[in-house]
């Protein structure tokens, strides 16, 4: 009798433990509800949408989607499966959802059934589906009618430029430029290069090398030099003048150069004018014999150094060939200069 009843115990025991399990199943498979979704009922040929399914359950369980290969339906294709995301977890439940990317390449109404969620039915001993759907998918093309054969491509529609299309640009435009211009002066800056500081002024006109010697010339002879025993800063400045106008003239290092380098630089650059050349070798000659040997000029000596600075740069000068419209100018200026002078000496009579 005692074993009779220790076996009539357990069995009891394990009758209460499968019942237990079975009206928890009972309970947690009503706390369990699965839905499905289109994006939208209507879409045409080639669109995508997405269908959402989304299931909502305790999360002390653990419950599979339904899963497809290639497509939903004969004619809904799956384009992309996005992963189950978890949505909610609030009031100890999960709420999962899992996107389908889905296309349609067939017109008319298209019946999608519902969705069978089986593994987890099977666990749950309940049928667990969604509801079922229906999908639009309209052609928006013309029908395309064999009878009237194959015709050529649309040209493309030739539609007007207009400035608002590109206006959200111009801010990267503009910085671009600035970066561009700020990158190229600080590379400038870096090697040792001067920076335009006026890159759009209109550049001025280039003095020719023989006006600004004559004029060089011109400030010498006024300041009357050698007249007050200012000799050797007379023929220092001269030759100056002249240096600077060979180098210039004829891109000679004059300036670096002693008198005997500066006269054999001519033969070099077959310089044929002789007398001009005579006229410099008696400049450069008589300003090294003051410079360097303390002599003292004649004045007659001084004033031929002048008259032969003077010459050896008018006769080796060139001239500029201006245009017609400077040449109006200056006869318009002369003019003007003589009606000036025609008017004061009529006012001083």
């Amino acid at each position: 009798m005692t074993q009779i009843h220790l076996r009539y115990h357990w069995a009891k025991k394990y009758l209460l433990s499968f019942g237990f399990l079975l009206l928890t199943l009972s309970m947690t498979a009503q706390n369990v509800s699965v839905s499905a979704k289109l994006d939208s009922t209507v879409t045409y040929i080639g669109g995508q949408m997405d269908l959402k399914i989304q299931m909502s359950q305790p999360n002390d369980i653990q419950l599979a989607f339904p899963t497809f290969k290639d497509t939903i339906t004969k004619s809904v294709e799956i384009v992309r499966v996005n992963p189950i995301d978890t949505l909610s977890t609030e009031n100890n439940r999960f709420l999962l959802e899992q996107r389908y990317r889905i296309t349609s390449f067939d017109s008319g109404l298209h019946y999608i059934p519902p969705i069978v969620f089986e593994e987890a039915g099977k666990l749950l001993d309940k049928t667990l589906q969604t509801d079922h759907m229906s999908l639009m998918v309209v052609n928006p093309f013309e029908e395309v009618d064999p009878q009237k054969g194959i015709t050529d491509i649309k040209q493309p529609i030739d539609t007007p430029f207009l400035l608002s299309e590109i206006q959200k640009y111009f801010p990267f435009v503009i910085l671009f430029i600035f970066l561009v211009v700020g990158t190229t002066l600080a590379i400038m800056k870096y090697r040792g290069r001067d920076i335009p500081v006026n890159i759009f002024k209109k550049e001025e006109p280039k003095i020719p090398p023989h006006v600004i010697a004559l004029n060089k010339l011109d400030e010498i002879k006024g300041e009357k030099l050698w007249q007050r025993s200012l000799t050797k800063q007379y023929y220092s400045k001269l030759t100056d003048a002249l240096r600077h106008y060979i180098e210039e003239r004829f891109e000679v290092s004059a300036m670096e150069q002693t008198s005997d380098e500066i006269l054999a630089s001519f033969k070099t650059i077959d310089f044929s004018d002789d007398k001009s050349f005579e006229n410099l070798k008696q400049i450069l000659r008589t300003a090294d014999l003051v410079k360097f040997a303390k002599h003292e000029p004649f004045p007659d000596e001084n004033d031929m150094s002048m008259i032969n600075a003077y010459f050896f740069i008018n006769q080796t000068k060139i001239e500029e060939i201006k245009s017609l419209e400077e040449e109006k100018q200056n006869m318009l200026d002369k003019e003007a200069e003589s009606a000036d002078n025609d008017l004061r000496n009529n006012n001083n009579e």
